[in-house]
């Protein structure tokens, strides 16, 4: 078995007359997944895609008498290598951008409330634990998929 084939195993993860899906990891990220499915949308013998970002999936539904099941096997490999070979969308890394500025934010306002709490200032107390609570909701809000699983 080679490469590219043991590859296309991983990626395709189920096939029916007239239909597969690929599954892979980088798919969740939206722009990576909006990408093959219009490359692979273009390819003749294609019906019909239904992308799932959530579970980094798409469904193609294909003329199998047009397209052999092996074929497009191999074109969603290849594909799916070409746009791994281009660094990916920016849309994760503002995300994991925003979430370590509330973790410094977190950091810092931990300190503050529990330095004003030993000075006896209890008001600022509060207004630093509302400020640690607002960034622990960012936090969780962006890892709500992974906790949530």
């Amino acid at each position: 078995m080679s490469a590219s084939s043991s590859l296309a195993v991983r990626r395709v993860v189920s096939a029916t007359p007239g239909r597969i899906r690929i599954r892979d990891r980088t798919l969740r990220n939206p722009g990576r997944l909006a990408d093959l499915e219009a490359a692979l949308a273009e390819q003749q013998g294609i019906l019909e895609t239904s992308a799932n970002p959530g579970a980094g999936s798409l469904v193609l539904h294909f003329d199998q008498r047009r397209i052999a099941v092996e074929e497009l096997e191999t074109l969603v490999d290849a594909t799916l290598d070409r746009l791994l070979a281009t660094p990916a969308p920016t849309g994760k890394s503002r995300r994991r951008h925003i979430n370590r500025l509330a973790k410094i934010g977190m950091l810092g306002s931990l300190a503050t409330s529990l330095a004003l709490l030993a000075a006896g200032q209890k008001r600022g107390h509060a207004v630093a634990g509302a400020l640690f609570v607002a960034g622990l909701g960012v936090h969780l809000g962006t890892h709500r998929h992974s906790i949530f699983r």
